[in-house]
């Protein structure tokens, strides 16, 4: 009788997995295990695009920074070099101040925008604002230096030229310390000794010194990174 037309026969036994599994030459999970070699290498390898991919401080955006600060710094400093007595800046040195800056802000918001979208960008937003805050409350300190009566000399001279770099690069030197990067953290912890040397300079030649030195610190910086994304491509 035909098997389709057998309705008292016991069905037949089926396949056994195992005895199947190992007829076709495979395991019990069914997938061959992955060299670990082959797995650290596809890890790397994925960190690596990773990094290339989110990292928020690439190469160009380090050398508009330079550029920024050459030219703020050297403003600043042709508009007080013949000044006896120091009065400070001028207004025009002043514009052409925060005019760059302005510039550079709105050129690292156009080029960063990919790389704040995702989870992480409500974390970057914070920790915008918390340095923001510092940032403000360095040029508040100096509106009190004035109405004390301090020297121009301090005022308008050394204290607006270093305090910046001093006091946030101070905080962000343990901000990135305690997250693990090492690099960073090393980068910050040189503009703080940059501009705690600058200030023996005197309130005319510290801007001269910070602007060449602050350039040549990111210039240093643009080129380690470009030799490091070079390494990993």
């Amino acid at each position: 009788m035909p098997e389709r037309f057998d309705t008292f026969s016991p069905p037949p036994p089926r396949p056994d997995p195992w005895e199947s599994a190992q007829a076709t030459g495979g395991s019990t999970q069914g997938n061959e295990e992955l060299d670990p070699r082959e797995a650290s290498s596809l890890l790397t390898q994925a960190l690596r695009r990773a990094e290339s991919q989110f990292d928020l401080r690439p190469p160009i955006v380090l050398l508009a920074a330079a550029v920024t600060v050459l030219v703020v710094y050297g403003a600043a400093w042709l508009s007080v070099r013949h000044q006896h007595p120091y009065s400070g800046p001028s207004g025009t040195a002043l514009g052409v101040l925060y005019g760059m800056l302005a510039l550079w802000i709105v050129f690292v918001s156009i080029f960063m925008r990919r790389a704040l979208r995702g989870r992480s960008s409500r974390q970057r937003r914070i920790e915008g604002w918390v340095f923001a805050g510092i940032w403000i409350c360095v040029y508040v300190f100096q509106g009190a230096l004035h109405h004390a009566g301090a020297n121009a000399g301090i005022a308008y001279g050394i204290y607006p030229a270093i305090a910046p770099l001093l006091i946030v690069g101070s905080a962000a030197a343990a901000y990135e310390s305690a997250r693990g990067n090492v690099g960073r953290g090393v980068f910050a912890l040189a503009a703080v000794v940059l501009a705690a040397v600058a200030a023996f300079a005197g309130p005319a030649t510290v801007w001269a010194v910070m602007g060449i030195g602050l350039c040549t610190l990111v210039l240093a910086g643009a080129a380690l990174q470009f030799a490091q994304r070079r390494a990993r491509a």
